[in-house]
């Protein structure tokens, strides 16, 4: 191996042992929450009674009626499945891709930011879905199917799992989706950046088309998301760029 090649494994393994470093409150952090949404069912059916908590679905109701409904005039086979796929990988996508681009790319400050918006994004849901119980829109409303789980009654199996389809609100999936997009305008990967500009709205309209979120939800998911990235640039500015 020659002089130079050496010396750029030397300082590749310098970088990521410094990124290890840097952010390794970043990498526990979010695989903490992860855990916690895994058993976040469980926790419901161990210790939520009625009493402890409040319907908000009536609530929800009141606020927009059966307006969800439009999303779903027209309703075509081909459509459902698009949406139905759409909503499972875009989603996760969003998560994992993000963070494997910013790890390796080693952009430390977007990162960290990322992170603590993964993490703050389900904790502050978390007590929502804990104590202000909606039901999805196609449980909920008579003119709304949940056409995701009649489609797919396996996913519907998988999913009631670890989610008893009565945490909408805010909405996960919008609030997620949206975090990776402002995180990425900061970057120059055109290619991803594009991907999330259109996967952005295609969630949004996916859980209103499968009757799975409310609107109220979907709006909800937006303001978490802006939140949460203005707390993140708060805590974890970009350095000074050097006065020449």
């Amino acid at each position: 191996m020659s002089a130079t090649k050496k010396e750029g494994v030397k300082q590749k393994a310098m970088s990521d042992t410094h990124f290890g470093r840097e952010c390794r409150f970043h990498l526990i952090l979010p695989l903490l929450v992860f855990v916690l949404s895994m058993t976040q069912a469980s926790i419901q059916r161990k210790f939520m009674i009625p009493s402890r908590y409040y319907d908000g679905t009536v609530l929800i109701k009141a606020i927009e009626s059966d307006t969800v409904h439009i999303f779903q005039k027209a309703v075509f086979p081909l459509l459902t499945y698009l949406m139905s796929f759409s909503y499972l990988v875009i989603y996760i996508c969003a998560i994992i891709f993000t963070t494997i681009v910013l790890a390796y790319y080693r952009q430390t400050i977007l990162f960290k930011r990322f992170a603590l918006m993964f993490s703050l994004n389900y904790l502050i849901a978390f007590p929502f879905f804990m104590l202000f119980h909606v039901s999805i829109a196609g449980a909920s409303l008579q003119n709304v199917r949940p056409l995701l789980y009649e489609q797919f009654p396996r996913i519907y199996s998988i999913i009631t799992d670890i989610d008893p389809l009565d945490n909408c609100f805010p909405s996960l999936h919008v609030a997620m989706v949206l975090s990776a997009f402002l995180i990425m305008q900061e970057t120059n990967f055109k290619r991803y950046k594009t991907f999330l500009a259109v996967g952005f709205p295609i969630i949004v309209f996916s859980v209103l088309y499968l009757g799975i979120h409310w609107i109220t939800d979907v709006f909800a998911g937006i303001g978490l998301a802006f939140f949460t990235y203005y707390v993140a640039k708060s805590v974890y500015k970009q350095p000074p760029v050097p006065q020449m």
